[in-house]
C-alpha cells in the first residue's frame, strides 16, 4: 500500500513544495490549510484551521477514510510577528503560539493512532529560532522554541510506538512566511543566504527516507547550531550586530567562529 504523508500549512511556500517533493518519492499527499487559501480544485487538500480541534479530528478522520493509513505528519504550519517585546499586545503573542505550538500538538494528537499503526515519523518544521535567539521576533521565538522543546520530549515519549521526530530548523527562507500584527515601519531583517522553499522540502523527504532525526537547511543554520552551542553569548552579539542592533558588550568570540559566518 502506498505510504501517506499529511502536510499541515500546505498552501504556503515551503508546504507546496514538500506536497510536490513528498508525492515525487511516492507518497499519496494531504494537505491541511485554512479553508480561504486552500486551492478550490485540488483534491489533495482539505480546509481546516489547526487551532480548532473539532475542525482537525475532522480532518484526519476524513483522512484515514480516504487513505486508510498516515505514515508521515509533518507540522509545517506557522506564522511569525515581526517587532520587539512591546510592538505587540499579548493577542498577537497568543496567535503566533495557537499556530506555531497549539496546532502542531492537536494535529499530532488526532493523527498518533495512525502513526503508530504505521510505525510513522512526526516531522516539525521549526526554525533556527527555535534553539537559538533571534532578534526582533520575540513571539516567533518563543513559540518555535515551545515547539522544538515539546516534540525533542516527544521523541522518547513516542518511540516505544515506534513513532520517530524529526526536527527542522531552516535558516531564512526566500519570501518570508505568514505574519500577524506587522508593526509599522518594522521591517523584516535577515542575515546569511536565504534558501528557498524547495531546498527545505528537499532535505526534508530524505530525511525521512533516510530516518533523520534532525535537518538543518541552509549554511547559516549549521553555522547557527554549533556557534551558539561553543559560544552562546558570541552567537548572541554576532547575530545582534548583523540583525541591526548591538545593545551588548563585546564579548571574548570562539576562534571557531567567524563573525562574517554570522547565524539567523
Amino acid at each position: 500500500m502506498t505510504k501517506v504523508a499529511v502536510i499541515t500549512g500546505a498552501a504556503g511556500g515551503i508546504g507546496q513544495a514538500m506536497l510536490r517533493r513528498f508525492a515525487q518519492a511516492g507518497y499519496t499527499v494531504a494537505g491541511l490549510d485554512l479553508p480561504p487559501i486552500c486551492p478550490p480544485d485540488d483534491q489533495r487538500f482539505l480546509g481546516c484551521d489547526i487551532t480548532d480541534e473539532a475542525q482537525v479530528r475532522s480532518a484526519f478522520e476524513r483522512v484515514i477514510a480516504t487513505h486508510g493509513r498516515i505514515d508521515v505528519l509533518v507540522n509545517n504550519a506557522g506564522i511569525s510577528a515581526i517587532g520587539a517585546l512591546m510592538d505587540h499586545d499579548v493577542a498577537t503573542y497568543r496567535r503566533v503560539m495557537e499556530v506555531n505550538y497549539i496546532g502542531a500538538l492537536v494535529c499530532t494528537r488526532a493523527a498518533l493512532p495512525a502513526l503508530a499503526a504505521a510505525s510513522g515519523r512526526i516531522v516539525v518544521t521549526s526554525s533556527v529560532a527555535g534553539f537559538a535567539p533571534v532578534l526582533g521576533r520575540p513571539a516567533y521565538v518563543g513559540a518555535k522554541h515551545a515547539v522544538t522543546g515539546l516534540f525533542t520530549a516527544l521523541r522518547c515519549e513516542l518511540a516505544p510506538q515506534g513513532i520517530s521526530v524529526t526536527m527542522v530548523h531552516p535558516t531564512f527562507v526566500v519570501g518570508g512566511m505568514g505574519e500577524v500584527g506587522r508593526s509599522q515601519g518594522v521591517q523584516r531583517s535577515t542575515t546569511g543566504q536565504e534558501i528557498t522553499p524547495d531546498d527545505v522540502a528537499e532535505l526534508v523527504v530524505k530525511a525521512v527516507l533516510d530516518g533523520r532525526d534532525l535537518v538543518l537547511p541552509g549554511r547559516t543554520a549549521k553555522l547557527a547550531w554549533w556557534a551558539n552551542r561553543i559560544s552562546p553569548r558570541g552567537y548572541a552579539w554576532v547575530m545582534t550586530r548583523r540583525l541591526g542592533r548591538n545593545p551588548l558588550p563585546v564579548p571574548p568570540i570562539s576562534p571557531t567562529i567567524r563573525p562574517e559566518e554570522t547565524t539567523r
